[in-house]
């Protein structure tokens, strides 16, 4: 399968790499890698990303600036990285296709398998690290920057390696990065350590504002555009608010509900121990991670929204209960 796509972009001439709107670290780590190494490679490569305003936490990343919200006129192949769904690319997948091939690089679960060739492989702790191995599997030469990128990803995806699909090759994986030329104090710095001052009063917020509900298993918290003035906070400085949630000691599943600009919802979900808050955000034409999921609506109040997810959690609770 590595060999058969890695083949595939062989015969490519002009590439265009897709991350997946309002982009985290492991999207544009994979996108971001394989511009530096196609570029070697002699490709003509072209990185995408539909959002117009990028996280600016994230600018620290190789090759960030050359990411365009326009497509170029001549393109023979789309890789789209880190997207369960096409729709997440913000771009129309039968345009697309008419004038392109295929490669879907992803480790969702829920992946629709869009591709002309899917190299979906889950359950895996990042999209990055899939690209790590179609690059291993092909011989291909690690820059110090790809490395860098794909540590990134896989880092930021399992929150330090407290979540996500891990096991001892996980991190002989990342230590081989290491070698390749990935800081791990530096990237821990750039991640952790340079909050805007708008994100930390977003958090007091959050922390003062959250609702504890079903016995304290549930947390739940909105996030209104006006709080978001308030505060000074920007949409990205949202992103790791719901962790803060999931994290209390009782906490099995984390809701936080963002009202976007245009009115709709995005609504972040986590789970702890035993939910799988995939199956929930499926429901809803959503998708991601067992411990780790999302979807949006336009169509629904917030309040009916919480609702919804909550009834979702009883059923899901009733489900693990017969299987205890």
């Amino acid at each position: 399968m590595f060999k058969t796509a890695w083949q595939a972009i062989k015969e490519a001439k002009d590439i265009v790499l897709v991350s997946h709107i309002i982009p985290d670290c492991d999207t544009l780590g994979c996108s971001l890698a394989l511009y530096g190494i196609l570029q070697k490679e002699g490709k003509n490569v072209f990185l995408f990303n539909a959002t117009e305003n990028l996280p600016k936490k994230l600018r620290f990343m190789p090759y960030f600036n050359e990411i365009h919200s326009y497509l170029p006129s001549k393109f023979d192949m789309v890789i789209v990285c880190d997207c369960a769904n096409f729709d997440r690319t913000g771009l129309n997948i039968e345009v697309i296709k008419k004038r392109a091939f295929v490669i879907n690089i992803d480790h969702h679960l829920t992946n629709s398998n869009f591709g002309d060739i899917n190299l979906v492989v889950s359950p895996n702790s990042s999209a990055s690290m899939v690209v790590y191995e179609m690059l291993k599997q092909n011989n291909i030469k690690f820059t110090p920057e790809a490395a860098s990128c794909l540590y990134i990803g896989t880092i930021d995806d399992t929150g330090f390696f407290a979540y996500g699909t891990m096991n001892a090759s996980t991190f002989f994986d990342m230590g081989e990065l290491v070698n390749f030329g990935a800081d791990p104090v530096l990237i821990s710095k750039q991640l952790k350590q340079s909050v805007p001052l708008a994100r930390f009063r977003l958090r007091e917020y959050a922390a003062k504002s959250f609702d504890l509900l079903r016995n304290g298993m549930v947390g739940l918290l909105f996030i209104w555009q006006e709080d978001l003035k308030r505060t000074g906070a920007k949409r990205e400085d949202t992103e790791d608010i719901i962790n803060l949630i999931r994290d209390i000691v009782s906490v099995e599943m984390a809701v936080m509900i963002l009202e976007e600009e245009d009115g709709s919802f995005k609504i972040s979900l986590r789970s702890k121990n035993y939910l799988d808050v995939s199956k929930i955000a499926l429901k809803f034409g959503g998708g991601g991670h067992f411990g780790a999921a999302g979807f949006e609506s336009s169509m629904m109040h917030a309040e009916d929204i919480a609702k919804m997810i909550l009834n979702e959690f009883d059923k899901g609770m009733k489900e693990y209960g017969t299987k205890k």
